[in-house]
């Protein structure tokens, strides 16, 4: 099996759960939950990666209308949140998974939005778009492509010149060769569980952007905003050993519980972190914003 069938299978599986205990809510969240300074509600820290990139657009001065493209988009929490902020953009959400396109098409319906958002069932890493965008987001989904570097060949196909690429997600503190034996079977339980091919350091991922001409501009580490002491993350953390014993890995839902649990040890020991990063894309070709104000 392919690896992006195993990714494909992966959500497929677990999406349904992801929804149901993810605390998303309205939003259809099923990212990180961010515990910033005034959240209260679950449902809002699961959304809180949204309006962190919408005010992070805001920052950068692009303004409506703008084409965004979602490299895994879920559900279609992100583009919905997205589109809410700002009514005049379009998006294209692009999910490897038949489920999540599914529900993403129908609350596309529900929410008539139709006209403005869009999804597609594929991997982004191959898929040809017949848009060309002034952003892209990637939230918790760089890590499942094949490679870095395939990761931001198939975004730069698909971004202007002086368009941003925004990427949150976890990343290693320490290149592989740097890390103990019990801290790599750790990785490799996260890796694993989760289908992570291309996880690395922050400083391989800036490499691998600026060989395709992206320049990182923003950096921002998120990791203490998550919150590692929950009852679910307790119990997972019971339970996970018993399933690691039995070999369960390859399937979804106790991958997804074994990674979990790799990915808490990581956090809390400081060998993996999670960050939201912001590149440009450098070129002398006509420019994401002057390209969007002519449409």
């Amino acid at each position: 099996m392919r690896s992006d069938d195993h990714i494909a299978r992966y959500y497929d599986r677990n999406t349904p759960r992801f929804l149901l205990v993810g605390g998303g809510g309205t939003s259809h969240s099923i990212h990180r939950q961010l515990w910033a300074p005034g959240v209260v509600t679950v449902a809002d820290a699961s959304a809180y990666i949204n309006l962190l990139i919408a005010n992070t657009i805001k920052e950068l001065g692009l303004t409506d209308p703008l084409s965004v493209v979602d490299m895994g988009c879920g559900v279609g929490g992100t583009v919905f949140q997205l589109a809410e902020t700002f009514p005049a953009s379009r998006f294209v959400g692009i999910t490897i998974s038949q489920r999540q396109y599914d529900i993403a098409v129908r609350l596309t319906a529900q929410r008539n939005l139709g006209n403005r958002c869009r999804f597609v069932r594929g991997d982004f890493q191959t898929i040809e778009l017949d848009v060309k965008a002034d952003l892209i987001v990637a939230i918790e989904s760089f890590v499942h492509s094949d490679s870095a570097e395939s990761f931001f060949t198939a975004a730069t196909k698909h971004l202007w010149d002086g368009g941003y690429l925004m990427v949150a997600d976890d990343f290693l503190t320490g290149s592989w060769s740097r890390l103990n034996d019990v801290t790599q079977c750790h990785v490799e339980d996260f890796k694993m569980g989760w289908r992570l091919p291309s996880l690395c350091t922050i400083e391989e991922c800036v490499r691998a952007a600026e060989e395709c001409n992206l320049e990182m501009t923003t950096d921002a580490e998120l990791s203490n905003l998550i919150r590692l002491d929950r009852l679910r993350d307790r119990v997972i953390k019971r339970l996970s050993p018993l399933f690691q014993r039995l070999n369960l890995i390859s399937l979804p839902l106790f991958g997804n519980m074994i990674g979990g649990n790799a990915l808490q040890i990581g956090l809390r020991k400081g060998f993996l972190q999670y960050h939201l990063l912001v590149m440009k894309k450098q070129g002398a070709g006509q420019s994401a914003q002057t390209h969007s104000e002519t449409h």
